[in-house]
């Protein structure tokens, strides 16, 4: 169990922020964005997700090239080609995220939670062997049974990753749970924890 706390801030407006209907970035954009958030003093900028077009792969190009306090991160799925984009950029840090709901895992992916293990494995092995920084993301964690959660958490953190990332992507929790859900992870990691939350049914008041 972790023995300090420490408040970190990851901004994601470059990646989810353009998510919004009706929204696009441009690269000149991004980058005044980047540069302000840096003045602000966040700890962590998503850069983009590389694999989702040319453009959002140009505008990481051109983010990671900036000289800035703040610690760069790419975002990419659990897989090798997304990996692999991410050390092309020659990023420092990489965001990957996995479903490790029973909806996403049935649905999704179609696949055991013994195979969705190896999967979320595998990519975190594979970016460390490549020299990333990373942060591993359970996707829609706040819909995961606890003990598997845990059980996902110490196998990213026995493969090594810097970071494991609790993402409440329906945005179906509110404060206390949110609250008891990190606390219990919390206490079972020795790395730190990211929480990435959604406000989707105004929950979060």
């Amino acid at each position: 169990m972790l023995t300090y706390r420490k408040i970190e801030i990851l901004d994601s407006t470059l990646r989810e922020g353009e998510q919004t209907p009706g929204v696009s970035f441009t690269v000149e954009q991004k980058i005044a964005m980047a540069k302000q958030l840096d003045a602000f003093g966040v700890d962590f900028i998503e850069l983009g997700h590389p694999a989702v077009s040319p453009d959002v792969y140009e505008a990481v190009e051109a983010l990671n090239e900036l000289d800035l306090n703040a610690k760069k991160m790419a975002h990419g799925r659990a897989s090798k080609s997304d990996i692999n984009d991410a050390t092309t950029i020659n990023v420092e840090w990489i965001g990957l995220f996995f479903g490790t709901s029973p909806l996403s895992l049935k649905h999704k992916f179609n696949v055991t939670k013994l195979e969705a293990l190896k999967r979320i494995e595998t990519a975190v092995k594979y970016g460390k062997d490549k020299g990333l920084k990373l942060r591993f993301t359970a996707e829609d964690a706040s819909r995961t049974d606890i003990d598997f959660l845990i059980k996902v958490g110490q196998l990213v953190q026995n493969s090594s990753a810097d970071r494991f990332s609790l993402a409440d992507t329906v945005g179906c929790l509110t404060p206390t749970k949110t609250k008891e859900l990190v606390n219990r992870v919390v206490s079972e990691l020795d790395i730190p924890v990211h929480f990435h939350c959604h406000n989707d049914f105004g929950l979060a008041t």
